[in-house]
């Protein structure tokens, strides 16, 4: 078990993750990242707005960046 911080940068702003998560391997933790960005994205929806182009960065323990998930691959998007 590796733990894995998720750092939220929304428009601008980043909400560092202190706590981190204890996950099995990345792929889990890319997992958990797509879910967090979705869980986001329902809120912003809820007060009309969305913003595609902002990101979750998986982080190691040492503040190395491993991964970005970014909102807008974290849906499929039709009817555009």
């Amino acid at each position: 078990m590796a733990r894995y911080f998720f750092h939220l940068n929304q428009c601008g702003s980043v909400t560092a993750d202190l706590e981190g998560l204890d996950l099995p391997d990345l792929s889990a933790g890319r997992e958990t990242a797509i879910t967090a960005a979705r869980d986001v994205m329902c809120g912003e929806l809820l007060n009309g707005a969305l913003c595609l182009g902002c990101h979750i960065d998986i982080a190691d323990a040492k503040g190395h960046v491993l991964l970005t998930v970014r909102f807008i691959d974290a849906v499929h998007v039709t009817g555009l």
